[in-house]
C-alpha cells in the first residue's frame, strides 16, 4: 500500500467522522485496525493480536506510522 493510498484512506475517515468506520489491515499473521475518533480528534491504530493502541493527531503523522508498520511487517515476513 502506497503512502498516497494510505493518506486517501485517512482523509476519508476524517470526512465521514460522524460515522464509525474501521479499516482492518492484515499482513501475514499481523492484524491492525484503523479508526478515527471524532471525540478525541485523532486516529487510532490498534494491533489486534496485542491489544496495543497508538493515537495519532493528523493524516501526515498517521500515514507515516502506517507506512512504517506495513514495511516493517513485510520486511519481517520476507526475512
Amino acid at each position: 500500500m502506497t503512502i498516497i493510498k494510505i493518506k486517501e484512506m485517512l482523509e476519508t475517515l476524517v470526512q465521514y467522522e460522524d460515522s464509525e468506520i474501521t479499516h482492518t489491515i492484515c499482513i501475514e499473521n499481523n492484524t491492525f485496525s484503523l479508526s478515527y475518533s471524532k471525540k478525541l480528534k485523532n486516529f487510532q491504530v490498534k494491533n489486534v493480536e496485542t491489544g496495543y493502541i497508538e493515537h495519532f493527531p493528523d493524516v501526515e503523522t498517521t500515514s507515516i506510522a502506517l507506512g512504517r508498520i506495513i514495511s516493517t511487517v513485510e520486511k519481517e515476513v520476507t526475512e
